[in-house]
């Protein structure tokens, strides 16, 4: 799995929980930071949002780990940056398998 089609799918998850909280998710794109950029996304949604995307690739993600922030939790990352997380765990877990 590359890191651009982690991007891809995670910008169809946040696209879908844009549009069904009511928000415009036309401007979603790689460059956007989820946590700054979208509206109403907070607290409550990233949980859901990281939940859809682990299902949606056939991944595990540890509920411990908001993609959406750096390992320090002081910078909000972009889509782009997410997904390169989320690449990184996944070959990470390969790794020990």
């Amino acid at each position: 799995m590359t890191s651009n089609e982690v991007e891809v799918k995670l910008i169809e998850v946040l696209q879908g929980i844009q549009s069904d909280s009511g928000y415009d998710a036309s401007h979603i794109a790689g460059t956007i930071c989820p946590l700054r950029d979208l509206e109403g996304f907070d607290s409550m949604l990233w949980p859901v949002a990281i939940c859809i995307l682990a299902s949606a690739l056939g991944v595990n993600i540890p509920n411990n780990n908001n993609i959406f922030l750096s390992n320090d939790g002081k910078r909000a990352l972009t889509i782009s940056e997410s997904a390169a997380v989320v690449c990184e765990m996944v070959s990470k877990k390969e790794d020990q398998a």
